[in-house]
């Protein structure tokens, strides 16, 4: 697909429409250096700071999740950045006002998605095989990784 069509078609029409768009591997080198990984993917077990894991079969009930674990972190006047692992060309940062509805919208791009906030205090990931992990609090003092979850 070209460039031409997520920024015209997906990125081009409402609720993306108008939204900042970032440079995903900015993300994706942040969260290369900051959380443990076995393949290519978190290694969820070995996240430090307050971490929540479901796996949920239904695709309805993991995006109404997904939206309402992103929203209620997304504080007023606050910012969230959001990059995909698979389709989408960029990431992209909007704000408390459009959460809901563009939450909503990014997960209908089949890829993992990574929802953090500007401050990265808290990062809300969701895949496509239907597991959503939750880590709040976020303190990466001496980029220790290793340890239990706190669940």
């Amino acid at each position: 697909m070209t460039e031409n069509y997520w920024a015209d078609t997906v990125y081009g029409a409402p609720p993306l429409e108008g939204l900042e768009r970032c440079d995903a591997s900015v993300v994706f080198d942040w969260l290369d250096l900051r959380f443990p990984v076995a393949g290519s993917k978190i290694d969820w077990s070995r996240v430090q700071g307050q971490h929540a894991h479901w796996s949920v079969s239904d695709e309805v009930q993991l995006a109404e999740m997904t939206v309402r674990e992103v929203a209620l972190r997304t504080l007023p006047d606050s910012t969230v950045d959001h990059v995909g692992d698979g389709l989408s060309p960029y990431g992209v940062r909007f704000s408390e006002a459009v959460c809901a509805p563009v939450v909503a919208e990014l997960l209908e791009i089949p890829e993992h998605h990574y929802f953090l906030a500007v401050d990265r205090s808290w990062i809300v990931v969701v895949t496509t095989e239907g597991d959503l992990d939750v880590v709040d609090q976020l303190h990466f003092e001496n980029d220790q990784l290793e340890g239990p979850a706190d669940r």
